[in-house]
C-alpha cells in the first residue's frame, strides 16, 4: 500500500489577518422565512459568505452553504469531510447525502465560531473516529477521541500543547499511535471507551512524538529512535505490552546518518518499508536504504544520495508514488513571496543522486494522489495536476478560484471552489456539483418560496434540500425585502464578540425584539476605555506601547541579536497569515547573515536597531558614554545600508532592552525613539536560571499563555530570534504559529511599532 508522509501541511495564502465576522443582507418572504448570511474574514485567506435560512414560527435554522477552508478524503475517498469556522460536515458520495458531525457544535445549531486559525483534527482512514485538541486556554488544550457512529467522546489527555494533534494512524484505521509529553503510546480506537483498560505504562512504545513513526501498510510502521530505525507489526504491540521491560521492540530494519531530533527532524518510509527519507532540521536530506545492522559498509555499497536545501527553508515535505521513487518538496519565502521547490530520486551515470524538478514555484498548496503518482497543486492559475512519475502536466481546473482540494481516487478530486464544490475527473475532464461553498448574490424567487443565488461559473442555482442545487436559469429573483406584515429585521450593533447582529423585531402583539441568532458570552478586550494613554515617557524618548483607545491591535517584534534559528519558519508563517511586523536587528546579525537580513526586507517587515555589538550595556568591562553609542547606532545604519541598500527605522533598543538615562539621552541625540515593550516575555530564560530562581522558567507554551493574559490594546510583544546560550526544551520562535493564532483569537490585529506611533497621533 502507497503512503504519503504528511509532514507538514502546506497553507493557502491571501490577505487577511483580523477574522470579523458579521451579518449581511436579510431578506423575509411571506412565509416568516428569513435569507441571510454570515460574511466571515479567514485570517490569512479569503472573506467567505455563509447562507442561512431561519423559520421565525419554528425558530429552526438551516445552513444552505458550506465553504471549503479544508477538505479531507477518507473511506477511500467515498466520504469527503469538510471543515470550517462553522462546524465540521461530510459528503458521503456512496448515497450522495449531505450531514453534520454532531460533536463539532455546528454554527447553525448554537455553535460559536472562533477567530484565528481552522483547529485541526485527526480523523481516522475510514472515517469512524476523530481526535481533536478542545482549547483550555490560549496554547492548552485537552486531547479527545470522538466515535462518530455511535456519538460519544473519551478524554486521551487533560492537558496537551494546542497545535498539530499528535496521533498517527494505521491506513486501516484499528490502531493509533500517539504521543504525549514526548513519549509515544498504542491503543486500539475502541479501548478508550472500554471498561477495562490497560495502564498506560503497558502502552508505552518508547521515547519520541509521532514525528518518529511512519506507516508502510496496513498494519507495518518504522520507528526511529536515536539512529535506529526499528520495523514494527502492529499486532506485536499488543502481544508484548506486559513484557514491555523484558523484550525490545520490532526487528532493527536499518541505521541513519544523525540522531533523530523530534522536533526539528522528518522521515517518511518508502510503500514496502525498505527505505527511508530522512530530513535533519529542515536543511539537509539524506535517501536511507534500510539494509539492518550496517556496522560493516556491504560491499559496492555508494554514499548516501543527499540534498543540502537553501537555508531559508522553513517546510519540508516527501511523497512516494507507487513505483517506490520519491519527491522532496520544500516551501520558504524568498524575494518576499512563497516560492515551492522539488527535487526527485533518479538514476543518473550509475549514480543514484538528487535532481531538481520544474513545478509551479507560486503553489499555495500540494495535494498527492492516494498512490503518489499525481500532484495537484493549487495555484492563483487554478488546480494543476502534474504525473510524478514522468513530471509532466496532466490537466488543469480553472473554473473558479480553488481554495482546497482532497483526492476522491487516483483519477478524481474533489475541488473546494471559492463559490462551489465539485467532483473533477481530470482525465475525463467531467465534473459535478456537490454543494455550493459561499455566495455573494442571493434571494428569493418573484413568488417568494424559492432560493435562489448566482455563481460566476455556473450561473442561476436554485436551493432544493440537504445543501443540494440545480440550475435554474430562467429563475428570476425579486428584491429583497427587510419586513413583512408580522415581522421587521434590521442590523445594529453586537454585544461584543461579533462585528454587528441581524435582529428580529415583531409587528404584532405583543411585540418583542431578538437577535437572528444567540449572541456568544465571550467578550473581547475593551477598546472603549476612558482611560487615553499616552507613550511611556515620550518625552525622553521612549515609545513603550500604543494607543490603548479605538483599536484592537498589538506589535509583535522580533529581536535577531546573533544567531538566525527560526528565522525562515517565522518569515513563512507571517507570509502565511500576511502579517507585517517589526524587526529590531543588531548589528553583529547584520555583519553574519546579510542575505538572510535582505530577506526580511524584501517581505516588507519594518526593520530596526538593536545596536552594533550583542555586549551588555549595563555591563562594567568597559567605559560607555554618549558618543560611544551613537557611534554605534551609526555603524549598524552603515552595515545595514551595504547588506540591504535600504535604512533602518529610527527606532531601537540596545540588547536585553537596557535603559539608563544616558543611554536614553544618546539614542535621542542620534534621533532615535527607545521601544520598550509593555509585555514581560522571558523567552530568554534558561532552566540554569530556574535553578538560581525557582519559578523563573517557563516553557514555551506557558509563555504563550503569559502573554495572552498581560496583552492590551497596543501592547507590545518582543519575540526573541535564535537560540539562547543554555538549555530550553522549547523555544518562543518555535510556537511563533501559537502565539499568532492566540493573538487572532482573542480578537487582535497585528501590527508594525510604527502602525500603533501613527494611532497616537
Amino acid at each position: 500500500m502507497k503512503r504519503i508522509a504528511f509532514i507538514i501541511i502546506f497553507s493557502l495564502l491571501s490577505s487577511l489577518i483580523f477574522s470579523d465576522i458579521s451579518f449581511v443582507g436579510p431578506d423575509i418572504n411571506g412565509r416568516n422565512e428569513v435569507l441571510f448570511s454570515v460574511r466571515t474574514d479567514i485570517p490569512g485567506k479569503d472573506s467567505a459568505k455563509t447562507l442561512l435560512r431561519k423559520n421565525l414560527d419554528t425558530l429552526t435554522v438551516e445552513q444552505l452553504t458550506c465553504y471549503p477552508e479544508a477538505l479531507e478524503s477518507l473511506l477511500g475517498g467515498a466520504l469527503l469531510q469538510v471543515r470550517n469556522r462553522f462546524g465540521t460536515s461530510r459528503y458521503d458520495s456512496r448515497t450522495d447525502s449531505f450531514s453534520w458531525i454532531d460533536n463539532t457544535n455546528s454554527f447553525y445549531s448554537g455553535g460559536i465560531p472562533k477567530f484565528g486559525e481552522l483547529s485541526p483534527v485527526s480523523a481516522s482512514p475510514d472515517g469512524r473516529w476523530v481526535v481533536s485538541i478542545e482549547p483550555i486556554s490560549p496554547a492548552w488544550g485537552r486531547l479527545v477521541l470522538y466515535d462518530v457512529k455511535k456519538d460519544i467522546r473519551c478524554l486521551i489527555s487533560n492537558k496537551i500543547e494546542r497545535g498539530e494533534v499528535p496521533v498517527s494512524w494505521a491506513p486501516d484505521s484499528s490502531v493509533l499511535l500517539y504521543s504525549l509529553d514526548s513519549t509515544l503510546y498504542f491503543s486500539r480506537p475502541e479501548a478508550f471507551f472500554s471498561s477495562v483498560r490497560l495502564e498506560e505504562k503497558y502502552t508505552v512504545l518508547g521515547p519520541g512524538t509521532i514525528r518518529n513513526v511512519s506507516w508502510f501498510s496496513s498494519s507495518r510502521f518504522l520507528y526511529v529512535q536515536g539512529k535506529s530505525v526499528y520495523r514494527i507489526q502492529s499486532a506485536e504491540l499488543f502481544a508484548r505490552s506486559f513484557y514491555t521491560p523484558l523484550i525490545g521492540i520490532g526487528e532493527l530494519a536499518g541505521k541513519i546518518p544523525a540522531v533523530f531530533n523530534s522536533s526539528e527532524d522528518h522521515f517518511c518510509s518508502s510503500p514496502d518499508g525498505l527505505s527511508v527519507l530522512y530530513a535533519s532540521d529542515c536543511r539537509n536530506v539524506y535517501f536511507c536504504s534500510l539494509s539492518g545492522d550496517d556496522y560493516v559498509l556491504p560491499a559496492g555499497a555508494n554514499l548516501l544520495p543527499y540534498v543540502q536545501l537553501p537555508g531559508n527553508t522553513a517546510e519540508v515535505r516527501f511523497v512516494w508514488n507507487s513505483q517506490s521513487k520519491p519527491t522532496v518538496f520544500t516551501s520558504a519565502v524568498e524575494d518576499g513571496k512563497k516560492i515551492v521547490r522539488a527535487w526527485k530520486l533518479e538514476s543518473v551515470r550509475n549514480n543514484t543522486i538528487f535532481t531538481p524538478l520544474s513545478i509551479p514555484q507560486n503553489a499555495s498548496a500540494l495535494v498527492p494522489s492516494p498512490e503518489g503518482n499525481f500532484i495537484a497543486f493549487i495555484t492563483e492559475q487554478g488546480l494543476l495536476v502534474y504525473d510524478s512519475i514522468n513530471w509532466k502536466l496532466m490537466s488543469s481546473w480553472k473554473d473558479e478560484r480553488v481554495i482546497s482540494a482532497a483526492w476522491a481516487d487516483e483519477y478524481s478530486l474533489y475541488v473546494g471552489g471559492n463559490e462551489t464544490v465539485r467532483k473533477w475527473n481530470f482525465r475525463l475532464g467531467s465534473s459535478s456539483l456537490l454543494f455550493v461553498s459561499s455566495v455573494s448574490s442571493y434571494g428569493w424567487d418573484e413568488q417568494g418560496s424559492q432560493i435562489l443565488v448566482d455563481t460566476s461559473s455556473l450561473g442561476r442555482m436554485q436551493y432544493l434540500k440537504g445543501m443540494k442545487w440545480e440550475s435554474a436559469q430562467g429563475a428570476r429573483l425579486r428584491p429583497a425585502s427587510g419586513t413583512n406584515s408580522r415581522w421587521r429585521l434590521y442590523i445594529d450593533s453586537s454585544s461584543g464578540y461579533y462585528e454587528n447582529m441581524l435582529f428580529v423585531r415583531s409587528a404584532v402583539t405583543p411585540g418583542g425584539t431578538t437577535p437572528i441568532l444567540p449572541e456568544p458570552s465571550i467578550k473581547l478586550d475593551n477598546i472603549s476605555t476612558q482611560i487615553r494613554a499616552t507613550a511611556s515617557g515620550r518625552s525622553d524618548g521612549v515609545f513603550s506601547h500604543g494607543q490603548r483607545t479605538g483599536y484592537r491591535q498589538v506589535a509583535l517584534v522580533f529581536d535577531a541579536l546573533d544567531t538566525l534559528e527560526g528565522l525562515p519558519r517565522i518569515l513563512h508563517l507571517l507570509n502565511k497569515y500576511n502579517i507585517k511586523a517589526t524587526f529590531f536587528v543588531n548589528g553583529e546579525c547584520i555583519r553574519r547573515h546579510p542575505a538572510a537580513v535582505n530577506e526580511i526586507v524584501k517581505a516588507g517587515h519594518q526593520t530596526a536597531s538593536l545596536f552594533f555589538t550583542t555586549w551588555d550595556l549595563s555591563g562594567m568591562e568597559y567605559r560607555i558614554d554618549e558618543d560611544f553609542i551613537i557611534r554605534g547606532l551609526s555603524r549598524t545604519e552603515d552595515d545595514f545600508y551595504n547588506a540591504t541598500g535600504q535604512e533602518l527605522t529610527l527606532l531601537w533598543h540596545p540588547p536585553y532592552y537596557v535603559m539608563s538615562p544616558l543611554i536614553l539621552e544618546a539614542g535621542k541625540k542620534a534621533g532615535y525613539t527607545y521601544i520598550s515593550p509593555d509585555v514581560s516575555v522571558l523567552d530568554w530564560v534558561t532552566k540554569d536560571h530556574e535553578r538560581l530562581m525557582p519559578g523563573l522558567y517557563s516553557q514555551a507554551a506557558d509563555l504563550v499563555d503569559s502573554i495572552i493574559s498581560q496583552k492590551k490594546p497596543g501592547s507590545i510583544i518582543p519575540v526573541r530570534v535564535g537560540k539562547v546560550s543554555g538549555p530550553r526544551s522549547d523555544f518562543l520562535y518555535e510556537k511563533t504559529d501559537l502565539l499568532i493564532n492566540a493573538l487572532i483569537e482573542a480578537g487582535y490585529s497585528i501590527v508594525t511599532v510604527d502602525t500603533l506611533q501613527k494611532n497616537m497621533q
